[in-house]
Order: C-alpha cells, then structure tokens, then sequence
C-alpha cells in the first residue's frame, strides 16, 4: 500500500505553534459573538511533519458528512462557520451547534470512537471557564478517555511513554485513511453510476420524436402512459440501481450466475416499486432486467480495472449470463408460463432480449455505442440517431407481440433504412420521415418497447464513457 505520506509540505514548530495561536483567537472569537451555540473545532492527528495533502484534506472533509448525519439525525441544527483545509498543517473546520456542550461532547466523542479512522479526528467542544476558552474533556461528559490508535491503549499513556515510533504512527495513520478512502471512493462510484443509470432513463423518454414510443408530444402508440408515467417510474428504480452497483463494487468470490441470481431478486422488488408508481402500468420492466445488469457489470468492471473498459464490461454480461436463454424458457415451460418471450421463441425461434443480453448485448455495443459516440451535437440529436441505428437491428419481441407476425420486423428495417438514407434526425429530409414513422407506428399500435430498453442501456454506457473517462475526479 502506498504511504498517504508522499506528498505534502514538511512543517516545523514554528508553523504548528502559529496556527495554534491562529485556532486559538479563532475560537474566541467564535465563542464569544455566539454565547447561545457549542462551538466545535475539527481537526485531525496527523503524525510527523507531513500534516496535510490531497488525500487528507478529502479523508477529513468526507468523514465530517457523517458527523453532520449524526447530528440531522439527533435534530440538532448546526452549520459551519470557518475553514481552512488546504493549510500545511492540517485542514480544520469550525461548527456551530445549537445544543448543550455536553451533549455535543458526547456525541463527538461516539463519532471518534465510531470506526478505527475516526479516531484520527480530534473534535474539540469549546466552552468558557473562567475568561477562557477551554475544551470539554471526555470526562466532563461521562464518556470513555480516548485510545491509542496503533494499540488501543489509552492515548496519554501511549504519547507520555512515546511507545511508538513516528513511522509506525505514520503506516497506521496511512493504512486507516486508505482504507477510508477507499470505502468512500466506492461509494461515489456507486452515486456517480445510480446518477447516469437514472439520466438514462429520463434522457430517453425526453428525446422526441420516437415512432412507437413515448416522448413529450406523442404518446399515441401507448395511451396508457405519459411522460409523467416515465418520470415516475424512473425516480422508483434507486435503490435496486444501488444494490446493482453495490453489488458489483463489493468484494466477492467470481461466481457471476449467483451475481445475477442475487440481482434478479433485487429486480422483482424494483419491479414492484415501479408498478407501485404508475399504478399498475408496465413503463420499464425490460429496462428494470438490461439496466441492472449493465449497472452491476460497470461496477464490477470498474472494481477489478479501476476504470471504464468497453470491452470488460462486455465480457462480464456474458459471464453473468451464461446459459439465460435456456435456462428461462425451461423454467417457464415447467410451470406452463407462457410469456411473450416463450411464445416468440417457440412459435418463431427469436429469443428476443434474453437472447440479446446472454450474447453480452451486441445491438447495443455494435451498433447502439458506436453512433452514439460518433454523432455530434446537443442530446436529443444523438439519442435518437442512435435509437435508428438500434431500431433496424434489433428484433423488437414488443413490436413482433403488437403486429402478431415477425413479418413486421422485414417491415421495420425498410421504414428505418429509408428514414437513415435521409439522414435520419440530422436532416429536414429525415425528420420529415421520423415524423411520418410516428404517424404510423400510431396509427398501427405499433410499439418498439424493447429498442427503447436497448437505448436506455446505450445512453447509459455513454454517459458512463464520457463521465468516467480513465478516473474518478474529485
């Protein structure tokens, strides 16, 4: 593991001695303009004479969210009233809080005893004795000395027999913040991948025009739904989205069928949560299957390559997939549970979207990701381009399910060549057609459902290529 110690400006005691009298006329200040509020200096014990650097500075800042959750949670109001985070001998905060010092005492002093790397914070409770600002001690409030944090041991002990060396507190000062970051490391990639899975939703259900789907103006092949209906749908999916990732960012032993065992479960309870939403209307149950196991694939990649590769991520899909088509349509066969999907397959030999995802999704990483990536210009534009370019290969069991006849899908590529030889969105020649198209998938109760789930899935990956790039910025 590297050391956290390898970058940062060495300090002296001059510089440590006159930042102490910079937070000590500080807190008098604050104490005293604010006689109704506890304040709370944050700080941390860094050993040595590297006391700050990046890493630091987001270790300290990223660990004082949860002792404001502590304090949401316990509803006491607060807020911050001054910083420093990027001086070179340590980043500090100063709090405000409306409580009794002793209270704040002992709920900073759970907050340090909380997880081994929260002992590194020092959260010194301000009070006024005798004309001087003095911090509260840990006795004061009833609450437990403060241990060592290479040893357990009380920390005075520790410090007064110098016990341990200041390379020994420096690899325990590294190995915990480390192991912090890296928690919530995975934590910001699980929010960043739940954000894009989510944009991935609105984003296709807002570009116009879709023949066959719903947009903001037409929605005539799905009377049922609106706009509304998707939007409401969409906001459902978050915590399932989350367990997806969370799923793919834990570590676990490499047995992806089970993966995707434990994810099938997560996504009947989606499901539900969807139905929940729309009362009763079906807006998203593909997309509930193709975006979970894109969202845990992603993390799962990124876990093991630390950044975005197209190809992994592929690799895995078929890797938690192995064996899908069959597997369900046995099931299915064995309670008599004649699905859209069976039926397809039986009748015609199309295995539809199962087909489709064990094959590690080829329309989309193909056909779907290459146009995407290669369209230039605002959003609306390149989504549905690449809804064209998806459209004319993908075999839509929706559409096939509306017309009752796979002849339509012969049909389909017709009308969408024709549209893409005009240039499809990025011409007036090809608008006209896409308008002509929506007429006509209107018309027709035609619905080209399982294109829109394949999109949702491309304008994901896209937004997870282009926002992620090679790193996880700050």
């Amino acid at each position: 593991m590297t050391s956290i110690f390898a970058t940062g400006q060495p300090q002296d005691i001059p510089a440590v001695l006159a930042n102490k009298d910079r937070r000590a006329a500080l807190q008098q200040r604050l104490v005293a303009a604010h006689p109704k509020m506890t304040v709370v200096a944050a700080k941390l014990n860094i050993p040595g004479p590297i006391k700050n650097n990046r890493a630091i500075q987001r270790f300290f800042t990223t660990e004082l969210l949860a002792l404001e959750r502590d304090w949401l949670t316990a509803g006491q109001l607060f807020y911050q009233d001054t910083e420093w985070l990027d001086a070179g001998t340590g980043p500090e905060r100063f709090y405000l809080v409306k409580a009794v010092p002793q209270d704040v005492k002992a709920q900073t002093t759970r907050f340090e005893e909380g997880q081994a790397s929260h002992r590194l914070f020092d959260l010194d409770v301000l009070v006024q004795r005798a004309g001087q600002v003095v911090p509260l001690s840990r006795a004061d409030s009833g609450q437990p000395a403060r241990r060592c944090f290479v040893c357990g041991r009380p920390a005075k002990e520790c410090g007064r027999s110098r016990r341990h060396t200041v390379a020994e507190l420096q690899a325990a000062v590294s190995s915990l913040i480390s192991a912090a970051l890296a928690v919530e490391q995975r934590r910001r990639v699980r929010d960043r991948l739940v954000a894009f899975a989510q944009q991935s939703l609105l984003y296709e259900v807002v570009a116009w025009p879709k023949p066959g789907l719903v947009d903001p103006v037409e929605h005539g092949a799905h009377p049922d739904m609106s706009v509304f209906t998707f939007i409401n749908s969409s906001l459902s999916f978050r915590r399932y989205l989350e367990q997806a990732a969370e799923l793919g960012l834990s570590e676990h032993p490499a047995d992806y069928p089970l993966m995707f065992k434990e994810l099938r479960e997560f996504g009947k309870r989606a499901e539900q949560a969807m139905f929940a939403a729309t009362n009763g209307v079906n807006t998203h149950k593909g997309a509930v299957f193709s975006l979970g196991i894109m969202t845990l694939a992603v993390a799962d990649s990124w876990r093991r390559n630390g950044r975005v590769d197209l190809a992994d991520i592929q690799a895995t899909v078929k890797q938690l997939l192995v064996g899908l088509v069959q597997d369900d349509l046995q099931k299915q066969a064995a309670v008599d549970q004649q699905t859209a999907g069976e039926l397809q397959y039986r009748q015609y030999g199309l295995t539809g979207i199962r087909g489709e995802a064990q094959a590690g999704y080829p329309t989309v990483f193909d056909h779907g990701l290459p146009t995407m990536l290669a369209t230039a210009g605002e959003w609306n534009r390149r989504i549905i381009q690449t809804m064209l370019a998806l459209a004319r290969y993908t075999e839509d069991s929706t559409l096939v399910k509306r017309a009752g006849d796979p002849a339509i899908l012969e049909w389909k590529n017709t009308q969408v060549d024709a549209c893409l030889a005009a240039g499809g969105v990025t011409t007036a020649a090809g608008r006209a057609k896409l308008a002509q198209l929506e007429q006509e998938f209107t018309a027709k109760h035609l619905s080209l459902g399982g294109t829109a789930d394949l999109l949702i899935v491309t304008i994901f990956l896209t937004l997870v290529k282009e926002g992620l790039a090679d790193g996880l910025s700050d």
